[in-house]
């Protein structure tokens, strides 16, 4: 019986690779403190369902951001006479700027009003216009927009946190096609965020300098692409397949403190990271999202930008991300497909 259990052991120890990790890793975000799956075998594993990814939309005789339906919208501010990019108030927001602002709590329960902001950027008249084909002058409205956007809503005291976010095809969460983005003012950081600054804390107190330029420097590997006011990579840790980070050189709290031209160059890498995207994984949906924390000094304003390739699953709900390419693999494709653009 001994002599079984040892070749039964013997056995279980000459399957282990040599490399650990040559089937997969755990990493941990240095972001969020998140996990990070990465199971390579998952890549290619079969499936059986028929919904595909959806880029086509129903037409823009069914878009309320068409020029025509101007009335079904309140306007915020424009850009152009006609406008060329209009920002108007959600129709269907999450917050709501007009509600009162009260907090309560008993017990174990707690609860505030959805006092806040959310508007929404159209940043272009056209309706099949898509932001990997805006040009130079498209890209200048658009930054201004932005600026602009979010100096409105800081202009208002309880606003501690605004979330730039871009939704493009049916698993970005979004539900028009017609290109826009949204801006939105909390009055309380969403537990995520939270994490982010805590993490940002933790680095300052330890070694006195800032987390994320910290990980720029030591992101080299994973590198896309760099000019005179930021630096794009595929983080250590992404937590989601192909993510990566766009980071401004110089360190801002609010994207609204970037200059109008660091404000261009940020939304042209972006653009550039999506069409090199577009070319690795094909037309995908995608989520551009921007952190801005207006007391928090410490926090280095970023923008990711998130290939939506895959649904959120169970893994990711129990707080473990997952990928299934290496960032290191993703990055050299990608700064392949980059230097021919």
């Amino acid at each position: 019986m001994d002599s079984d259990k040892e070749k039964e052991n013997l056995d279980v120890k000459n399957t282990i690779p040599e490399n650990p990790f040559s089937s997969g890793e755990i990493r941990t975000d240095y972001r969020t403190g998140l996990k990070v799956v990465s199971e390579l075998s998952r890549k290619n594993r079969p499936s059986d369902y028929l919904i595909k990814e959806v880029i086509d939309d129903k037409g823009k005789e069914n878009c309320p951001f068409e020029p025509e339906k101007y009335d079904l919208n309140k306007t915020l501010f424009e850009i152009g006479n006609p406008w060329r990019v209009r920002v108007i108030y959600n129709k269907y927001p999450i917050f709501q700027y007009n509600a009162p602002y009260a907090h309560e709590k008993w017990d174990i329960f707690e609860r505030s009003t959805n006092y806040g902001f959310s508007f929404v950027i159209i940043d272009s008249r056209k309706h099949n216009l898509k932001f990997e084909q805006f040009n130079d002058a498209n890209i200048r409205d658009l930054a201004k927009a932005i600026l602009e956007t979010e100096k409105i809503i800081y202009e208002h005291q309880r606003i501690d946190f605004v979330y730039l976010n871009k939704n493009f095809g049916r698993k970005s969460g979004g539900t028009l096609s017609h290109s826009h983005w949204q801006t939105l003012g909390y009055t309380d950081m969403p537990e995520m965020v939270k994490a982010r600054l805590s993490k940002v804390r933790e680095f300052k107190d330890r070694y006195g300098s800032c987390l994320m330029e910290y990980a720029a420097k030591k992101e080299e590997e994973r590198k896309l692409l760099e000019n005179d006011t930021l630096i794009a990579f595929a983080p250590f840790a992404q937590l989601y397949t192909g993510e990566s980070v766009v980071i401004p050189k110089r360190h801002v709290n609010m994207l609204s403190e970037l200059s109008e031209n660091e404000m261009i160059k940020l939304l042209k890498a972006c653009q550039k990271i999506i069409i090199a995207n577009n070319g690795y994984f094909k037309v995908h949906s995608y989520n551009i999202l921007g952190y801005s924390l207006k007391e928090e000094k410490e926090f280095h304003s970023y923008v990711e930008i998130v290939p939506r390739v895959s649904d959120i699953g169970p893994m990711q709900m129990a707080d473990y991300y997952g990928n299934n390419v290496m960032p290191e693999e993703y990055s050299k494709e990608i700064r392949a497909i980059l230097n021919n653009l």
